[in-house]
């Protein structure tokens, strides 16, 4: 199912009424609202992966998700043609890469372990020519990992993964786990600025507009 800029891989039924109203609050206001802030250019909020996920984070737990998280982790993406032959990867937050000042140096998400549920709000930022049917936000089930086990890649388990079809090519998208990451000592986690806060507040409200009596 499709919800604005996100894809939600779960049957209709495997998630509550109020489940599809959160993720379709986030997938309405998370990235327009930073954009109504006037603070930063429009868009600016979709390749900044640990504020989102900070944001759609904050967000849930105020209206029940009280186990929901912040997951530092690696976003592998790849097509292959249908004999099965690399055409092209990326990697976001992938290890070596090189630090950037301002930026977070790794990949983040948004997991409820209770309904093992993952959201990555900012995969805009890998979308590319070589898979137009990665989306720009995506819903999903995840797994916990076996670390030391044989699905890995870059040495990092994998904890959520999907497979499409496009033309002449499969698309697959890899969630690595990567615990390592110091995610909480960025300024985005120690500084919840008024951004974050009216990302926040815009979901809260569009969600209690939307669905008033929870389940």
């Amino acid at each position: 199912m499709t919800l604005g800029d996100m894809t939600v891989l779960f049957e209709p039924d495997a998630l509550s009424a109020k489940t599809w109203k959160a993720l379709a609050a986030i997938a309405l206001r998370l990235h327009d609202s930073y954009d109504e802030t006037g603070i930063a250019p429009p868009g600016g909020s979709k390749d900044k992966c640990l504020f989102a996920s900070l944001a759609v984070r904050d967000y849930l737990v105020q209206i029940g998700y009280r186990d929901a998280t912040v997951r530092g982790c690696a976003l592998y993406i790849y097509a292959n043609d249908k004999e099965g032959n690399q055409i092209w990867s990326l990697g976001l937050g992938v290890p070596g890469e090189r630090d950037i000042e301002g930026k977070f140096n790794g990949h983040a998400v948004c997991t409820v372990p209770s309904l093992n549920l993952l959201i990555d709000p900012t995969v805009y930022q890998a979308r590319r020519k070589y898979w137009p049917v990665v989306p720009g936000m995506i819903a999903l089930p995840y797994y916990e990992p076996q670390h030391g086990g044989i699905r890995a890649l870059y040495g990092l388990p994998i904890f959520s993964h999907v497979t499409r079809e496009c033309d002449d090519r499969d698309v697959g998208m890899v969630w690595l786990d990567r615990p390592d990451l110091p995610w909480k000592k960025s300024e985005d986690f120690r500084v919840r600025n008024d951004r974050r806060i009216a990302c926040t507040k815009a979901m809260y409200q569009t969600f209690n507009g939307e669905f008033k009596k929870c389940d």
